[in-house]
């Protein structure tokens, strides 16, 4: 008896890329994450994005998806407008002009720092500093945590 010839199916099974965590770590752990669990939308300034309409939530995760693709420190370097401001600035201390009030829930000594969206729309929220974390490692320190939604570019206030 003669064993079935099956090519079609052994060309699908070479076209599979096989991998493993392990193969896609490095790249997996430099990018940047979001995380939403300090969102705070109690303050006056501050949007709950479940009333946004399709379109500006298909712009939002579209704009988490881009960013998501990089680690923080790229973004601090990516400049927009008059290439003053970048992506993504980090403040530090919360300012002392502001809209926002500094949250009950939020550490006292983390990086705060904007992400900018589009318009006027920003990510306000932290970073834990460098050095900062018990256990240090590219997934604490890629993570930006989401405190509001400023869509009026209220949290950080100009001269």
């Amino acid at each position: 008896m003669s064993k079935r010839d099956n090519s079609k199916k052994d060309q699908f099974l070479k076209s599979i890329t096989a991998f493993t965590i392990e193969d896609v770590w490095a790249d997996i752990s430099c990018r940047c994450r979001f995380n939403f669990s300090y969102l705070d939308i109690t303050q006056q300034y501050s949007q709950d994005p479940s009333g946004w309409d399709e379109e500006n939530l298909q712009k939002l995760f579209g704009k988490l998806k881009h960013y998501s693709s990089q680690p923080l420190s790229y973004w601090q370097q990516q400049t927009v407008g008059s290439h003053k401001n970048h992506v993504l600035e980090v403040y530090g201390a919360f300012p002392r002009k502001s809209k926002f009030t500094h949250p009950s829930h939020v550490p006292a000594d983390v990086d705060w720092a904007r992400f900018r969206l589009d318009g006027k729309k920003r990510f306000i929220g932290f970073m834990v500093p460098k050095g900062h974390c018990m256990f240090p490692n590219s997934f604490v320190e890629n993570t930006f945590y989401v405190v509001f939604l400023d869509p009026e570019h209220m949290f950080y206030l100009g001269k």
